[in-house]
C-alpha cells in the first residue's frame, strides 16, 4: 500500500458521466451515514477513470488532506473490500449498501453526450451500447427530453380523460428506459440551470 492524500488526485478529464444532483446527494447521505462504499480507481498518474463522484465526496465529506487507503494493482487480481465493522451480509446495514450501490448508480448516471460522442470516435464501445443504442442516444444530444414525441398535430381532439386524474393532472405512460431516459434529462436540465422545483423547471421548458 501507499501513502497518499485525496489532494494527490485528480477528477477525470474526461468524464462521460455528467452525474445528477439527487444521485450526488445520495451518494453523500449514504457515505455519512452507513460508511465508505465501492472504490475509486485511477491510472497510475494519479487521474481518476472510475469513481470520480466518490472523489468529489470524498474530499467534502472527509477533507483533502487525509490519508485514503491506497491499493497498487496492474489489473490482473481482483481487489476485495472487507468492512470489518460489519459482521455479516444479513447486516441492516449491509442490507441497505447493498440496494445503494445499485440505485446510486442508477440515478446518478446522465451521460455527457458531447464526451460520450467523441471517445465514440476514438473507442470501440461496442460491448457496451448496441449500435441503435448509441446512436439513437446520440441523435438526441440537443433535445432536453430525448428522442420521446408527442402528437400535437390534431389541435382540436377532445381532451382524453383516462389520462386525466380527479385534479386535473395528466399522466403518460412511457418504456420504463425512456422513463428513466426522460427523469435523467429532466433533472440534468434542473441542475443545470440550478433549479430546485419540479414546476419551475416545466414553467421553464414551456416558455423556451
Amino acid at each position: 500500500m501507499t501513502k497518499k492524500k485525496l489532494k494527490d488526485f485528480a477528477q477525470q478529464a474526461r468524464n462521460a458521466n455528467k452525474h445528477s444532483t439527487r444521485g450526488m446527494g445520495m451518494l453523500d447521505d449514504v457515505i455519512s451515514n452507513d460508511g465508505w462504499i465501492g472504490a475509486i480507481t485511477t491510472a497510475a498518474d494519479g487521474e481518476v477513470f472510475a469513481g470520480s463522484a466518490r472523489l468529489e465526496v470524498a474530499c467534502d465529506r472527509f477533507g483533502a488532506e487525509i490519508e485514503p487507503i491506497v491499493i497498487e494493482s496492474d489489473g490482473t487480481r481482483p481487489i476485495v473490500v472487507v468492512r470489518t465493522d460489519i459482521a455479516s451480509a444479513s447486516d441492516p446495514k449491509a442490507i441497505k449498501l447493498g440496494v445503494a450501490d445499485n440505485r446510486i448508480n442508477q440515478v446518478n448516471y446522465i451521460e455527457d453526450l458531447e464526451i460520450l460522442a467523441e471517445i465514440a470516435e476514438d473507442i470501440d464501445l461496442s460491448s457496451l451500447y448496441f449500435e441503435d443504442e448509441l446512436s439513437d442516444l446520440l441523435e438526441g444530444e440537443d433535445d432536453v427530453l430525448g428522442d420521446l414525441e408527442l402528437d400535437y398535430s390534431d389541435k382540436n381532439k377532445e381532451v382524453d380523460t383516462d389520462n386525466m386524474d380527479s385534479s386535473g393532472t395528466f399522466k403518460f405512460t412511457f418504456e420504463y428506459e425512456k422513463y428513466l431516459e426522460l427523469i435523467a434529462r429532466f433533472n440534468q436540465y434542473k441542475s443545470d440551470n440550478e433549479i430546485t422545483e419540479d414546476n419551475e423547471a416545466f414553467a421553464k421548458l414551456l416558455d423556451a
